[in-house]
C-alpha cells in the first residue's frame, strides 16, 4: 500500500489533504467494498464540512489508490460504481 505515498499527484497535495488521505486509508485498511462505503461517505461529509477539495488529478489518484487495495471481484463492483457516479 504505500507506493501510492511517493507518487508525484500525492506529494504535490497542500499538507492537510495528504493527512486526510492517509487519514482516510489508516481507515479502509483491511475493510472491504461494503465496510469502505459508509468510512468514504463519512469522509467526504468531513471535507465538505471543512470546504476540503480535491482537483480532477487528486480524484483520480484517490481512485486508483483505493482500486490497487480492492480484491479482483471488489475491483468490477467499484468501476461499475464509478460509472454510475460520473452520470
Amino acid at each position: 500500500m504505500g507506493n501510492w505515498r511517493i507518487n508525484p499527484a500525492f506529494l504535490g497535495m497542500d499538507e492537510m489533504k495528504r493527512q486526510k488521505v492517509e487519514d482516510l486509508f489508516d481507515a479502509l485498511n483491511g475493510r472491504n467494498l461494503n465496510e469502505a462505503l459508509p468510512v468514504i461517505t463519512n469522509w467526504n461529509l468531513q471535507l465538505k464540512q471543512e470546504n476540503i477539495q480535491f482537483t480532477n488529478e487528486e480524484n483520480e489518484l484517490l481512485s486508483e489508490i483505493f482500486l490497487q487495495e480492492l480484491p479482483p471481484e471488489q475491483m468490477k463492483q467499484f468501476e461499475l460504481l464509478k460509472s454510475f457516479m460520473k452520470k
